[in-house]
């Protein structure tokens, strides 16, 4: 009878293995299958958050540099220039945090490229323009390109943030 129970067993084992054996690829099918799904769900958050997050930053600083414009005291010698002198610096040190390709795309040297513009004297409105050009062709997360999908995140040729203020 002992002889019976230890052949049982020893045949349950051997079963047991051989459909192991026969499993010993799933897993590593599966655990493929599931990087790439995740993976492609990481990928798609980090690219579309990184110009998300650039143009919450521009929008910012467009609005903080027309913001700070309204402070300028208007009998000023060089009204326009010590405006556009200001609004240039408060959009430079809110923008400083970008990597240094951005940086100079968005701001140039000295915080040139930021548009600062008057419309008519008569309106007195002020608008102040953060952009990055081309943004598409020298992003700063690449952007995949699929058959069928297109780009993968679509975005538009140049990130673009504007704000007006009447002075």
């Amino acid at each position: 009878m002992a002889n019976n129970l230890r052949q049982s067993s020893f045949g349950a084992r051997r079963r047991l293995s051989h459909g192991l054996r026969k499993q010993s690829g799933a897993a590593a099918i599966e655990a493929a299958l599931l990087f790439v799904i995740f993976f492609t769900l990481f990928y798609a958050i980090v690219s579309y958050s990184m110009p998300l997050l650039m143009m919450q930053a521009f929008h910012h600083a467009a609005s903080s540099g027309a913001r700070a414009a309204v402070g300028v005291d208007p009998d000023t010698a060089d009204y326009e220039g010590a405006v556009a002198g200001r609004v240039r610096m408060v959009v430079g040190e809110l923008l400083d945090w970008l990597p240094p390709a951005a940086h100079s795309a968005v701001l140039g040297e000295g915080n040139a490229k930021v548009l600062v513009q008057f419309d008519q004297p008569s309106s007195g409105m002020l608008t102040v323009t953060v952009q990055f050009p081309g943004y598409t062709t020298n992003p700063l997360i690449p952007i995949l390109k699929f058959p069928l999908v297109g780009d993968v995140p679509k975005l538009p040729p140049d990130l673009i943030a504007r704000a007006v203020v009447q002075l």
